[in-house]
């Protein structure tokens, strides 16, 4: 995501959010799938699933910092909303900070 003209939004506190399990918030009419790993940190992405069936990712289950889609199966990655091989695709990536225990999300409405 192109950082500039970030507008951070807060979304939980740290607690809200459990490990390895999806969680839907809207920012700006978007709907995102936030995500705390084991590790403690978080990720999101666009809450929609670049594989042939759709669906969304909320739903998926979280290894390290892979999420497995839950409809296609597929990898993707939390960093930076990428499918990895042998799949490709690209799901949207949201920039995360915590800040004084507030979950906040970069938002962009470009």
């Amino acid at each position: 995501m192109d950082t500039k003209e970030v507008t951070y939004v807060g979304v939980g506190r740290v607690g809200d959010f459990e490990e390895r399990i999806g969680r839907v918030v809207r920012i700006g009419g978007v709907e995102l799938a936030v995500f705390r790993t084991t590790g403690g940190e978080f990720f999101a992405l666009e809450n929609r699933s670049p594989g042939p069936r759709g669906g969304t990712l909320a739903d998926g289950i979280v290894s390290g910092v892979v999420l497995f889609d839950p409809i296609c199966d597929w990898r993707i990655g939390l960093r930076d909303g990428a499918v990895l091989a042998p799949d490709t695709g690209q799901v949207r990536a949201y920039p995360v900070r915590v800040q004084d225990g507030e979950v906040q999300i970069g938002y962009s409405a470009s």
